[in-house]
């Protein structure tokens, strides 16, 4: 871990919107690794023709990335396994924002849906880990 560094707001949420632009390009590819906002081809036919995933991919990663540095604030640096609650959020939102999307706005078989949804595991995993190695140990911390 890093002592006596740590990454500002700035640079952890570019940090965190280029992680989950990895996880988007994963998508590209292995279609079979598409996440939910990424399943263009069961989308109707209206929003397909308005929205591009070239689009929608950097969008995605952006709000995915704000809401990682909102929920990274809420997990206390003195927390317990605080990768684990960290992840924990971040795959709550995750099922929460993504299902959300694949149940109103997608025709989706529902394998398709789940094995999308499971993507959510690693992403919020790795963006749960890249941020708190980032973030570093709290000053208050480093004393003791």
């Amino acid at each position: 871990m890093l002592t006596g560094k740590r990454a500002g707001p700035i640079v952890l949420f570019l940090v965190a919107w280029g992680a989950n632009l990895v996880f988007d390009g994963l998508s590209w590819a292995s279609p079979a690794l598409s996440p939910p906002h990424l399943l263009h081809r069961y989308m109707p036919e209206m929003i397909r023709g308005m929205v591009s995933p070239a689009v929608l991919a950097p969008m995605a990663s952006m709000v995915l990335a704000a809401i990682a540095l909102l929920l990274l604030s809420i997990v206390p640096p003195e927390a317990p396994r605080r990768l684990l609650h960290l992840f924990g959020w971040l795959l709550g939102f995750w099922l929460l924002s993504e299902g959300l999307l694949a149940w109103v706005w997608l025709d989706a078989p529902g394998g398709a849906v789940v094995a999308a949804l499971a993507t959510g595991i690693p992403r919020s995993l790795a963006v749960a880990w890249i941020l708190l190695r980032l973030q570093g140990r709290p000053a208050e911390a480093e004393g003791r």
